[in-house]
């Protein structure tokens, strides 16, 4: 065998792989550092009255379903300039509240700190709004997640965490593979090019200021919702939009799903209908991996609240560290569907996951759980 053809073929699938990886990573970033934040005082202070009524997560569902749903009226309407100033008002103030958190855990909470952590969030949405490229978008989305899931993983036990991921799973998997409104959401807030999502280039030259989207919804729309390439997942975009209503704060906390996307697909003039959008997506490769944070953010909420009600001896417990490798066995299970080609909603393998890790993670810690189940 040539040696020279073998040391090709290993960089060529290290190439391939390496997106992947640095997803993986992504979502450790945002598990560990929600961890971190936590264990703040600042953030500790936000628990509501009664933590384990699922009431809560009855309300996030409903309020995410509306707020869905007027999204995407917006986006068929092109009401363009309300969707952005909704949008990036909830990212300002969810960037406020974690540079506040984040300085209070440094320094303390002084006027000093309140002033510097609303100039941080206004410069950095100015910026996002100036020049949203792919960097930029990425360390904006980190901060966002971990702040969502510091502050959500306090405020509701792991009860009403569970029926809100649950509802979610269901959630997803319907507006991906059944209704498809949720490649239109996708769609529309990628064009717009909102930091609503992580952004993995797959060649360093690339930019998503320059990315054209605009094809993608033609392309879902006549194929029946076949939107995207080699293992894209459609709705990568719409999780930000969603977790605007979950966390009430900020955007980045709903269910998303992670997508390759095909742009400027070309036609072949001799096939029509579903066979030619088949053409066009195979001859298409996208040059970024995305995904929503809402992929990262909703698995991790159960990792939070576990290791914040749940006792247990050092700074991870057993149960909260399960939920962790649940959530990364559902990752890479849905790496593999993904590099097959297939759309995937990515909520049904993540929280799954998250979910089987937790309750594995009981059942070897042996920790004592309750199951209160108030409104």
């Amino acid at each position: 065998m040539n040696t020279n053809n073998v040391s090709v073929s290993l960089f060529s699938k290290t190439k391939e792989f390496m997106p992947y990886f640095i997803m993986a990573v992504f979502v450790l970033i945002v598990q560990v550092g929600a961890l971190w934040l936590s264990e703040t005082e600042y953030i500790t202070s936000q628990t509501p009255d009664n933590p384990e009524s699922i009431g809560y997560s009855i309300y996030y569902i409903i309020v995410l379903l509306i707020f869905s749903a007027v999204m995407v009226y917006m986006i068929k309407k092109n009401k363009t300039a309300i969707i952005r100033a909704v949008i990036y008002f909830f990212i300002c103030s969810m960037l406020f509240f974690i540079f506040l958190a984040i300085l209070d855990k440094a320094a303390g909470y002084t006027y000093f700190t309140l002033g510097v952590s609303f100039v941080g969030a206004v410069a950095l949405t100015i910026l996002l709004y100036k020049y949203p490229e792919w960097y930029i978008i990425d360390i904006a989305g980190l901060l966002i997640a971990i702040g969502s899931c510091a502050v959500i993983g306090v405020s509701l036990s792991y009860v009403p965490i569970i029926v809100l991921m649950v509802g979610l799973l269901i959630y997803d998997f319907i507006s991906v593979y059944k209704t498809k409104h949720m490649l239109t959401l996708a769609n529309g807030m990628m064009n717009l090019k909102l930091p609503i999502l992580f952004v993995i280039p797959k060649k360093w030259n690339y930019s998503y200021i320059k990315e054209d989207f605009s094809d993608d919804d033609e392309i879902s729309n006549d194929g029946g919702g076949l939107s995207n390439d080699d293992g894209g997942l459609s709705g990568g975009a719409e999780s930000a939009a969603e977790s605007a209503s979950v966390n009430e704060t900020a955007a980045g906390n709903a269910a998303g799903s992670v997508t390759e996307n095909v742009a400027d697909a070309a036609g072949s003039g001799e096939l029509t209908g579903i066979a030619k959008v088949e053409k066009e997506i195979n001859e298409k490769k996208s040059d970024a991996l995305f995904m929503g944070l809402g992929d990262a953010v909703i698995p991790t909420l159960l990792v939070i609240s576990a290791n914040h009600f749940l006792p247990h001896d050092g700074w991870i417990g057993v149960p909260a560290l399960f939920t962790m490798v649940g959530t990364f066995f559902g990752f890479a299970l849905l790496m593999y569907v993904v590099s097959k080609g297939k759309p995937q909603a990515g909520l049904p393998f993540l929280n799954t996951g998250a979910i089987l890790g937790f309750v594995v993670g009981i059942l070897v810690s042996g920790t004592a759980v309750t199951f209160s189940i108030g409104f």
